[in-house]
Protein backbone atom coordinates (compact mmCIF):
# COMPACT_ATOMS: atom_id res chain seq x y z
CA UNK A 1 0.00 0.00 0.00
CA UNK A 2 1.40 3.68 -0.90
CA UNK A 3 1.41 6.68 0.94
CA UNK A 4 -0.68 9.05 1.91
CA UNK A 5 0.43 11.47 -0.32
CA UNK A 6 1.46 9.16 -3.12
CA UNK A 7 -1.04 10.45 -4.96
CA UNK A 8 -3.27 13.24 -5.85
CA UNK A 9 -5.82 12.13 -7.70
CA UNK A 10 -8.33 10.91 -4.72
CA UNK A 11 -9.90 7.33 -4.79
CA UNK A 12 -13.53 6.09 -3.18
CA UNK A 13 -11.96 5.08 0.22
CA UNK A 14 -9.38 8.05 0.85
CA UNK A 15 -9.89 11.43 2.72
CA UNK A 16 -8.54 14.08 1.24
CA UNK A 17 -7.02 17.02 3.08
CA UNK A 18 -7.07 20.68 1.08
CA UNK A 19 -6.14 23.87 2.11
CA UNK A 20 -9.79 24.86 1.70
CA UNK A 21 -11.49 22.01 1.97
CA UNK A 22 -12.06 17.64 3.02
CA UNK A 23 -13.46 15.29 0.48
CA UNK A 24 -14.92 12.24 2.51
CA UNK A 25 -15.96 8.94 1.33
CA UNK A 26 -19.61 8.07 0.97
CA UNK A 27 -21.04 6.73 4.23
CA UNK A 28 -18.55 8.16 6.64
CA UNK A 29 -19.00 11.13 9.46
CA UNK A 30 -16.83 14.77 9.04
CA UNK A 31 -16.93 16.19 12.30
CA UNK A 32 -17.88 20.46 12.02
CA UNK A 33 -16.66 22.36 15.21
CA UNK A 34 -17.28 25.88 15.42
CA UNK A 35 -16.41 27.18 18.96
CA UNK A 36 -18.35 25.02 21.35
CA UNK A 37 -21.31 24.21 18.33
CA UNK A 38 -20.69 20.64 17.23
CA UNK A 39 -22.25 18.71 14.19
CA UNK A 40 -21.78 15.42 12.28
CA UNK A 41 -22.31 15.20 8.19
CA UNK A 42 -23.06 12.12 6.71
CA UNK A 43 -23.33 11.85 2.75
CA UNK A 44 -25.28 8.97 2.23
CA UNK A 45 -25.23 9.51 -1.77
CA UNK A 46 -23.83 11.24 -4.92
CA UNK A 47 -24.96 11.57 -8.37
CA UNK A 48 -24.51 12.98 -11.71
CA UNK A 49 -27.58 14.81 -13.59
CA UNK A 50 -27.94 15.22 -16.63
CA UNK A 51 -25.09 16.47 -17.68
CA UNK A 52 -21.34 16.13 -16.26
CA UNK A 53 -21.92 19.79 -14.81
CA UNK A 54 -25.16 18.54 -12.20
CA UNK A 55 -23.93 17.15 -9.40
CA UNK A 56 -25.94 15.79 -6.35
CA UNK A 57 -25.87 14.56 -3.08
CA UNK A 58 -27.64 13.72 -0.21
CA UNK A 59 -26.38 13.97 3.24
CA UNK A 60 -27.74 13.90 6.96
CA UNK A 61 -26.83 16.19 9.39
CA UNK A 62 -26.31 15.92 13.29
CA UNK A 63 -26.56 19.08 15.72
CA UNK A 64 -25.96 19.06 19.05
CA UNK A 65 -26.51 22.88 20.63
CA UNK A 66 -26.01 21.93 24.36
CA UNK A 67 -22.64 22.50 23.48
CA UNK A 68 -21.21 18.44 25.00
CA UNK A 69 -20.50 17.23 20.99
CA UNK A 70 -22.59 14.09 22.62
CA UNK A 71 -24.59 12.63 19.58
CA UNK A 72 -26.77 10.18 21.47
CA UNK A 73 -28.98 12.54 23.39
CA UNK A 74 -32.35 13.07 22.67
CA UNK A 75 -32.18 16.80 21.83
CA UNK A 76 -29.74 16.42 19.04
CA UNK A 77 -31.77 17.93 15.76
CA UNK A 78 -31.32 15.93 12.86
CA UNK A 79 -31.87 16.75 9.34
CA UNK A 80 -31.70 14.99 6.20
CA UNK A 81 -31.72 16.92 2.54
CA UNK A 82 -30.13 16.94 -0.50
CA UNK A 83 -27.77 19.49 -2.03
CA UNK A 84 -26.86 19.92 -5.88
CA UNK A 85 -25.62 22.59 -8.60
CA UNK A 86 -26.63 22.70 -12.28
CA UNK A 87 -25.97 24.63 -15.24
CA UNK A 88 -25.82 28.08 -14.69
CA UNK A 89 -28.53 29.74 -16.21
CA UNK A 90 -26.87 33.28 -16.43
CA UNK A 91 -24.15 35.46 -15.71
CA UNK A 92 -23.62 38.37 -13.83
CA UNK A 93 -20.33 40.44 -13.90
CA UNK A 94 -18.77 36.94 -15.32
CA UNK A 95 -19.75 34.94 -11.98
CA UNK A 96 -22.37 32.13 -13.18
CA UNK A 97 -25.64 32.15 -11.49
CA UNK A 98 -28.07 29.28 -11.17
CA UNK A 99 -31.73 29.82 -10.09
CA UNK A 100 -31.71 26.54 -8.48
CA UNK A 101 -28.57 25.27 -6.78
CA UNK A 102 -28.73 24.25 -3.33
CA UNK A 103 -24.83 24.58 -2.42
CA UNK A 104 -24.82 24.46 1.14
CA UNK A 105 -25.05 21.99 3.67
CA UNK A 106 -27.19 22.78 6.80
CA UNK A 107 -26.27 21.49 10.64
CA UNK A 108 -27.79 23.48 13.27
CA UNK A 109 -26.55 27.41 13.03
CA UNK A 110 -23.81 25.92 10.63
CA UNK A 111 -24.01 26.30 6.58
CA UNK A 112 -21.18 25.09 4.61
CA UNK A 113 -19.98 24.66 0.97
CA UNK A 114 -20.22 21.81 -0.13
CA UNK A 115 -19.18 20.14 -3.89
CA UNK A 116 -18.80 16.73 -5.64
CA UNK A 117 -16.53 14.86 -7.23
CA UNK A 118 -16.48 12.03 -9.39
CA UNK A 119 -15.93 9.34 -6.09
CA UNK A 120 -15.97 11.91 -2.86
CA UNK A 121 -17.97 14.61 -1.45
CA UNK A 122 -16.31 18.03 -0.51
CA UNK A 123 -17.02 20.39 2.92
CA UNK A 124 -15.72 23.53 2.63
CA UNK A 125 -14.52 26.08 5.15
CA UNK A 126 -16.89 28.40 4.23
CA UNK A 127 -20.40 29.01 2.59
CA UNK A 128 -20.41 28.94 -1.24
CA UNK A 129 -21.25 32.81 -0.97
CA UNK A 130 -18.31 33.42 1.36
CA UNK A 131 -14.36 34.00 0.89
CA UNK A 132 -12.14 31.44 1.24
CA UNK A 133 -9.85 31.80 4.27
CA UNK A 134 -9.86 31.25 7.69
CA UNK A 135 -11.85 34.07 8.88
CA UNK A 136 -15.25 31.76 10.09
CA UNK A 137 -13.84 29.46 12.57
CA UNK A 138 -14.96 26.68 11.03
CA UNK A 139 -12.92 23.23 11.83
CA UNK A 140 -13.73 20.19 10.65
CA UNK A 141 -12.15 16.77 11.33
CA UNK A 142 -12.56 13.55 8.94
CA UNK A 143 -13.33 10.35 10.87
CA UNK A 144 -13.77 6.69 10.57
CA UNK A 145 -17.01 6.34 11.77
CA UNK A 146 -20.39 5.29 9.66
CA UNK A 147 -23.09 6.02 11.98
CA UNK A 148 -23.28 8.99 14.00
CA UNK A 149 -24.27 6.86 16.62
CA UNK A 150 -20.67 5.98 17.22
CA UNK A 151 -19.28 9.59 17.27
CA UNK A 152 -16.93 11.03 20.19
CA UNK A 153 -16.32 14.43 19.21
CA UNK A 154 -13.58 14.61 21.75
CA UNK A 155 -11.62 11.22 20.81
CA UNK A 156 -8.14 11.89 20.66
CA UNK A 157 -7.62 10.13 17.46
CA UNK A 158 -9.38 13.03 16.47
CA UNK A 159 -7.44 15.93 14.16
CA UNK A 160 -9.46 18.81 13.62
CA UNK A 161 -7.93 21.13 10.69
CA UNK A 162 -9.02 24.83 9.75
CA UNK A 163 -8.96 26.85 6.61
CA UNK A 164 -4.82 26.95 5.01
CA UNK A 165 -3.57 28.05 2.38
CA UNK A 166 0.03 26.49 2.85
CA UNK A 167 -1.84 23.16 3.69
CA UNK A 168 -0.12 20.45 1.07
CA UNK A 169 -2.98 18.55 -0.33
CA UNK A 170 -3.24 14.56 1.11
CA UNK A 171 -5.18 11.61 0.35
CA UNK A 172 -5.09 9.04 3.19
CA UNK A 173 -6.73 5.94 3.03
CA UNK A 174 -9.21 5.78 5.26
CA UNK A 175 -8.70 2.51 6.59
CA UNK A 176 -5.07 4.55 7.73
CA UNK A 177 -6.60 7.46 8.86
CA UNK A 178 -6.07 7.19 12.71
CA UNK A 179 -2.77 5.29 12.44
CA UNK A 180 -0.51 7.08 13.85
CA UNK A 181 -2.91 7.65 17.06
CA UNK A 182 -4.98 4.33 17.28
CA UNK A 183 -3.09 3.59 20.63
CA UNK A 184 -4.01 6.88 22.20
CA UNK A 185 -7.77 6.41 22.80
Amino acid sequence: MGSANESQRSKANDVHIGPNAIGMPLGRVLLIRKGENYCAVRFTRNWTGKTDYEQHAEYESCYQGNKTGNFRRANVKYRKEEVYYKKPSFSIFGHPISMSDKRDIRCGPIELWWSAGPELTFVYFNRHDQKQGDYYGIELAPTKWGDIAEVNAFDPRLTWYRYDDNRQRVNIPIDRLWDDKEGSR
